[in-house]
């Protein structure tokens, strides 16, 4: 019912298609699998053409279901392998919550609990089949992979695999790049020409480190403007783009380097916290306006944003947050689920204990520039990579293909899922989520003392 996957003199792993049905009346490589009989799926095979088989796995109505196909294949240890799947699933929506292709990569006889485990964490749809692909590194205590097509948790859904293979690959390239970033607050009083002087100047003693891309502070254009609301507030705030965008061109095309500042922003007849990012053009690559504004800020007329959103470069996946938004468990997620690899995070201040926590809990990289906290680097396990609590610049290079968990336990993707990780989710549904949307709501039915 497949290929056998075999190391002849050394040679490379290199599979096929693992489902060809010329073999299934000699040799049955794959095999079902569940924890105990009370969580077992449906499982059958369904030819689909000559030579051409599918592995098929359904709820079968339990809704605690938990099984897999599974077949059991030679890998060296320090080798790269990719894992492809191609299939069809009917009766859910919740693909990372329910459909789990992994590898177990096996120690001898030892118990799973000690085995490293990586789940397929991308996937693109071509008509009416989803392909999923990732790229594993076989760690170095292991003496075989066992692929396992996993169904888990939904009694309605039914996943078809039609295509599987693993075969030897090279190691993914490591992505480096180099952050730049600054504390740094204009003296008071200072001019809107002063601020985009001053931070100029921060941006040539960055430049000269030829960083890939700079994060300036929040309120760069006004942060020690005297404190102002209302009509005075919105005269004092900058049309995008505007001069202080106009600066930020000049510095982005003169270093080759992407470029993200916080500005105060006047759009038509309101006022917005905003962050720009533009490229190494001096193009504007995207605008983010602050969610969770500070509460000054609202009565002295600042509107808040409705949305985090992500933005492609041309060595990553960057995404943005300003200030009191760190506040917020979900905003760093919601970046990092949308694909994130780096938070820029723009501020006045900070408490310093969350940046470490939003790094661990999403496996991200993050990027302050601030008025009056530290600035600083700090990589996915926590740790700063630069940090300054004085007026100063500050870089680090990072390698965005390089994002090790702070707690790997036995190691892969699977064991150390982070929230912000949509392919490593072990629930049995979304009523997690459901349940944080209804307790933001008051209905009436229930006290409520405005803290949950």
């Amino acid at each position: 019912m497949g290929a056998r996957m075999a190391v002849e003199g050394g040679g490379p792993i290199v599979s096929e298609n693992l489902l060809n049905s010329a073999e299934l009346q000699r040799d049955d490589p794959w095999s079902t699998w569940s924890p105990m009989p009370s969580l077992a799926p449906a499982f059958s095979v369904e030819r689909t053409g000559a030579n051409r088989v599918s592995l098929r796995v359904s709820g079968n109505g339990n809704r605690h279901c938990f099984g897999a196909w599974r077949r059991q294949v030679p890998a060296r240890p320090g080798t790269a392998y990719r894992l492809r799947v191609v299939m069809r699933v009917e009766g859910t929506d919740h693909l990372f919550l329910h459909v789990t292709p992994h590898i177990v990569w096996r120690r001898g006889d030892m118990d799973e609990v000690w085995c490293a485990e990586d789940a397929i964490r991308h996937y693109r749809r071509e008509d009416d089949r989803i392909v999923g692909e990732d790229t594993f590194v076989a760690p170095a205590n292991c003496d075989g992979a066992e692929v396992r097509l996993l169904l888990r948790y939904h009694p309605e859904a039914t996943v078809w695999f039609e295509e599987v293979s693993l075969a030897e690959t090279e190691a993914p390239t490591p992505r480096w790049i180099r952050v730049g970033t600054m504390r740094f607050m204009p003296p008071q009083p200072a001019t809107p020409e002063e601020h985009i002087r001053l931070y100029a100047e921060q941006i040539d003693r960055l430049g000269a480190t030829q960083p890939d891309i700079v994060v300036l502070p929040e309120f760069a254009n006004t942060a020690s403007l005297p404190p102002r609301s209302g009509q005075a507030l919105w005269e004092s705030a900058e049309e995008i783009p505007g001069p202080f965008c106009a600066m930020l061109a000049e510095k982005a095309r003169a270093y080759g380097c992407y470029l993200c500042a916080g500005l105060l922003e006047r759009d038509g007849e309101f006022v917005f916290n905003a962050a720009l990012l533009l490229d190494r053009r001096g193009e504007v690559v995207g605008k983010y306006r602050k969610v969770h504004p500070y509460w000054p800020e609202e009565p002295m007329g600042v509107s808040p944003g409705d949305g985090f959103e992500v933005f492609p470069t041309d060595f990553g996946v960057v995404g943005v947050m300003i200030c009191y938004d760190s506040w917020w468990p979900e905003s760093v997620r919601i970046l990092a689920l949308k694909g994130a690899e780096l938070i820029l995070f723009p501020n006045a201040g900070y408490e310093e204990k969350i940046l470490p926590a939003r790094a661990i809990d999403n496996n991200v990289y993050i990027a302050a520039a601030t008025l009056g906290s530290p600035a600083a680097i700090v990589n996915t396990r926590g740790e700063l990579l630069a940090v300054s609590a004085v007026n100063n610049t500050l870089t680090a290079e990072i390698d965005l293909n390089d994002r090790p968990r702070c707690h790997p336990n036995s190691g892969g993707n699977l064991n150390p899922g982070p929230g912000g990780a949509r392919w490593a989710r072990n629930a049995n549904s979304t009523r997690t989520d459901e349940e944080i949307l209804a307790a933001l709501r008051f209905d009436g039915n229930r006290e409520s003392n405005g803290e949950g």
